[in-house]
């Protein structure tokens, strides 16, 4: 799984962890979301943390229109989202415009259109958690697709990524894809799952850019 990596360093620090896998290609980000909860709620824990890459984020999001109104689901302590088209993303634009390639992306290629009607825009906002958000980027004014105007990680642009509430921000050089198969990545979930905060610029130097805040 993509998140394989990412999962072992997690256990190399003695956290509790959980692979959790779902079928995009077939079930919607709201039913995704409801069998997150259940899964969940079935857990002993008081305080959960996750970490997310790509429509992962959103899936977490969904979640929370049932989370939030269970004053017995546990804690969100902290969540890092990779490369989270938290604003939808222009990919999802062209493929919802083009019926075969609506087919062949599933039920939730519609539900992250950019526009601000669309189902990943209008999910609920994990204002009571502490957020990082690591984006994919290939230099300021250029990215790795070139049918998306500016820096993007391939499939997203730093703006789609965003929420308005996170904590910190790191940048990544790197593909989409590939991110959570990277080093620096899982590093970084880790130093933001134990302080909250990403590590700085002069501890990776021009492999990376971090900004706070």
């Amino acid at each position: 799984m993509v998140m394989d990596r990412i999962e072992k360093s997690c256990n190399n620090e003695h956290f509790i962890t959980e692979n959790y896998g779902y079928k995009s290609m077939y079930e919607n980000l709201d039913t995704l979301g409801r069998e997150l909860y259940l899964d969940v709620k079935e857990s002993d824990f008081d305080t959960i943390s996750f970490v997310t890459h790509s429509m992962g984020a959103l899936v977490v999001r969904s979640m929370l229109y049932y989370s939030q109104k269970d004053k017995n689901f546990p804690v969100i302590y902290r969540m890092v989202m990779i490369a989270p088209p938290n604003h939808g993303s222009e990919m999802a634009d062209f493929g919802s415009s083009i019926e075969i390639l609506k087919k062949i992306g599933g039920p939730n290629v519609t539900l992250m259109k950019t526009d601000s009607c669309s189902y990943a825009n209008n999910l609920p906002i994990p204002y009571n958690s502490e957020v990082g958000i690591i984006v994919g980027s290939l230099g300021p004014n250029i990215g790795y697709n070139p049918f998306i105007e500016g820096d993007n990680d391939g499939l997203v642009t730093p703006e789609e990524t965003k929420l308005g509430i996170e904590k910190d921000t790191a940048v990544v050089r790197g593909f989409h894809g590939l991110l959570p198969q990277r080093k620096i990545v899982c590093k970084q979930v880790i130093h933001f799952l134990k302080s909250g905060t990403f590590q700085s610029k002069k501890k990776w130097g021009r492999s990376r850019i971090s900004f706070r805040n």
